[in-house]
């Protein structure tokens, strides 16, 4: 019997198909369903050759498999509805939209949510890219007075999701600064490369403060950059964090690991991680219900998972693909 925990991915666009490819590599998710609207899409054609279960029904094929867990890839107003049908179903939802129907959820910062709430939002990709720093930054200077965050992203990588969810970027983007941070002041920023460049996401994060020794800051962010890198590895801060004249400034960076989407669209690859991650932790807790013979049998599965997984990865030349 397979142990890991079900999970079905509801999306397959470029963001659900990367997706995909890192809940394939986790050796605690099985994943049961790759649902979408489009039956012949590279998405799920990709899928298809991967062995994982398809349906172009959407939402309705959920109706059909045991799930315990549901990505939701699609877009903010489509979760508003699929929120409803998964908790009537007792499927716990990782929603990566902006939609704000569960509580905000940061894997470096409150990992554990699912375990406790049904539904939990990933925030968006500058927040997820930006709020640990910002935590981070109020937690030794209680005197963060505003925030200023602008996010820059290659055109390539902001997809037709994001550009249908822009008021919701901002003002989920602002709210979880606010909530994580304390600071009521924030002001959320959106620029797009639209030139043939096509540089690694990064967010420009400015504060606030009065004084500022910049020196205090340096160990609390050293301990925030390692806690992003164990599952955002391509997470960089950029220089030096520099204070003048009453405002802080860093600049963070990510380069994604270019499963299914290029390199450059850290912003799609680190709300990717945070989802696998959240997911990871919460299939950790379930498994510490199981009678001791089922979790080494667990564990077992899983080795010869990882194990088949990469044989045939190696017999087909590998994932990645750009």
């Amino acid at each position: 019997m397979d142990s890991r925990l079900r999970v079905g991915i509801l999306g397959t666009g470029k963001l659900g198909t990367d997706l995909l490819i890192k809940v394939l590599r986790s050796p605690y998710l099985n994943c049961v369903l790759f649902a979408g609207r489009n039956g012949d899409s590279p998405g799920i054609n990709k899928a298809r050759e991967l062995g994982v279960s398809v349906s172009s029904d959407s939402i309705e094929a959920f109706d059909r498999v045991n799930v315990d867990l549901a990505f939701d890839v699609t877009n903010a107003e489509y979760h508003k509805i699929h929120a409803g049908y998964f908790a009537e179903k007792n499927i716990r939802a990782v929603d990566l939209t902006p939609a704000k129907v569960g509580p905000f959820c940061i894997p470096s910062v409150n990992p554990d949510l699912l375990q406790d709430h049904h539904n939990v939002n990933l925030v968006t990709c500058g927040g997820q890219a930006s709020i640990p720093l910002i935590q981070a930054l109020s937690s030794v200077y209680r005197n963060v007075s505003w925030v200023k965050l602008t996010t820059h992203l290659a055109e390539d990588s902001v997809g037709p999701a994001t550009l249908a969810n822009l008021d919701e970027y901002y003002t989920t983007t602002a709210l979880a600064v606010q909530e994580f941070t304390g600071v009521a002041d924030v002001d959320v920023q959106l620029t797009v490369e639209k030139s043939a460049w096509k540089p690694d996401m990064y967010v420009d994060i400015r504060a606030g403060v009065e004084q500022a020794d910049i020196h205090l800051l340096y160990p609390v962010l050293q301990q925030r950059l390692q806690d992003f890198r164990r599952y955002v590895p391509g997470y960089s801060v950029v220089g030096t964090p520099s204070y003048d004249n009453g405002e802080l400034r860093l600049i963070a960076s990510v380069r994604g690991s270019g499963d299914w989407i290029p390199g450059h669209a850290g912003n799609l690859d680190i709300i990717n991680c945070a989802a696998v991650e959240i997911a990871n932790r919460y299939a950790r807790f379930a498994m510490a219900d199981l009678p001791e013979e089922e979790e080494k049998r667990f564990n077992v599965n899983s080795l010869l998972s990882r194990f088949n997984r990469k044989r045939a990865s190696t017999e087909t030349g590998g994932l990645a693909v750009e």
